[in-house]
């Protein structure tokens, strides 16, 4: 252990010896309305919001750290404020290969509305207010060939602060190559929650406009909240438990479009065997809406339900439509994500403008719902509207 110590403060010294401080600051503000949905499960109201964070980015040589100071304000709720060490982590080499020490963002997808390799600890993609994504610890060693990596890596999600019940620590190899237009990935993980985890990307261009995609994970064993209640076993069993299952399956297939005037479109479909099916999420609304219906105490058990939307995704068959333009300082950008099953939509509109060096104005709508037994018109919200402002000095 004294031996180990020794090194690392040897490596620190050695590091830094031949150091230069470098420094950046991100400021991000927005604030906005939801409008609250008619869904039983959910006792939401409209209610204002509005979020600043103050991010830090230090770097002293290989030391590099994220330093997030996190507002959240709504109408109706308690104010929530927290300071978040985002990252802090060293890199150097060691032996002719790469090493990486501490808290760091790990995202291996390749993919826009949903990655299926974003295993350590996963976030929202594309979210409309401001979200901290934060790192999880890491030791990893690599080995660069002129076309390819091989890592070996070591996390622990227990050190983020946002990991409440996405709690695991493990150990895998990950392999990429790239061969002309093409490049491959393979990763093989295995911890202390899910046991075996394989994955894999693929991602290949035709040409200057056309990229394909695809992206898959299988994990030998997952979590999901389930409901047992029914109008004849209320009182007598608890209204959602989490429960172990065997074989956790996610794939993706994507294709990207790009032409000169600054279009790009992304179409994508993916597949989680994780998320409930439609006889579930049915039996969910039905059981909602009967206690929505009843007197007193009751009554409140429809809340309980809400446990259930805690799943990466909500429906097990996904198709995501993205266009965005770059128009010199203006970017707008449109995203449709459709629940084939049934009829759920989520649209989202964007619209940032630069009006000076690294300092943006943008705007944001985005609507949930579409049929009316669609999963997505159970969220609690059904319009959520925002302003931001962000900027880097």
């Amino acid at each position: 252990m004294a031996q180990f110590a020794l090194i690392w403060l040897l490596l620190l010294v050695s590091t830094f010896s031949h150091a230069a401080w470098q420094q950046q600051w991100q400021l991000e503000l927005d604030a906005g309305f939801a409008s609250a949905s008619n869904s039983p499960v959910f006792a939401s109201e409209d209610q204002g919001f509005a979020d600043v964070a103050l991010r830090w980015f230090p770097q002293y040589g290989n030391l590099q750290a994220q330093l997030v100071a996190l507002s959240q304000n709504k109408q109706k709720q308690d104010n929530q404020h927290d300071l978040i060490f985002a990252e802090l982590f060293w890199k150097t080499e060691l032996a002719e290969r790469d090493l990486l020490v501490g808290k760091q963002r790990i995202d291996l997808g390749v993919s826009y509305g949903f990655r299926p390799l974003d295993m350590f600890l996963p976030y929202r993609r594309n979210p409309v207010a401001i979200q901290v994504e934060e790192g999880v610890g890491v030791l990893s060693l690599s080995q660069f060939s002129g076309s390819g990596e091989y890592a070996l890596f070591y996390t622990d999600s227990y050190l983020a602060t946002e990991s409440e019940g996405l709690q695991q620590r493990g150990a895998g190899l990950r392999w990429y190559q790239l061969s002309n237009n093409s490049e491959w990935q393979a990763l093989t993980y295995y911890d202390n929650k899910r046991a075996l985890n394989l994955g894999g990307t693929w991602v290949t261009t035709f040409g200057d406009a056309w990229e394909v995609h695809a992206e898959s994970r299988y994990q030998q064993h997952y979590l999901r909240a389930v409901s047992h209640l029914n109008p004849d076993n209320i009182g007598t069993v608890p209204p959602v438990n989490e429960q172990e299952f065997k074989h956790g399956f996610q794939a993706l297939i994507g294709m990207t479009w790009a032409n000169l005037n600054g279009d790009n479109l992304i179409l994508e479909y993916w597949f989680d065997n994780r998320a409930l099916n439609q006889q579930e999420w049915q039996n969910v609304a039905d059981i909602s809406r009967y206690l929505e219906q009843q007197n007193g105490g009751i009554s409140q058990l429809r809340y309980s339900q809400g446990e259930v939307f805690n799943g990466q995704n909500l429906v097990q068959h996904n198709v995501m439509l993205h266009w965005h333009r770059d128009i010199e300082d203006w970017q707008p950008a449109f995203d449709l994500m459709l629940a084939p099953e049934d009829g759920g939509v989520i649209a989202t509109a964007r619209l940032d403008y630069e009006f000076s060096q690294g300092w943006t104005l943008g705007a944001r709508l985005r609507y949930l719902g579409g049929a009316s037994s669609a999963v997505y018109s159970l969220l609690p919200e059904s319009k959520i509207v925002l302003i931001k402002l962000e900027g880097y000095f």
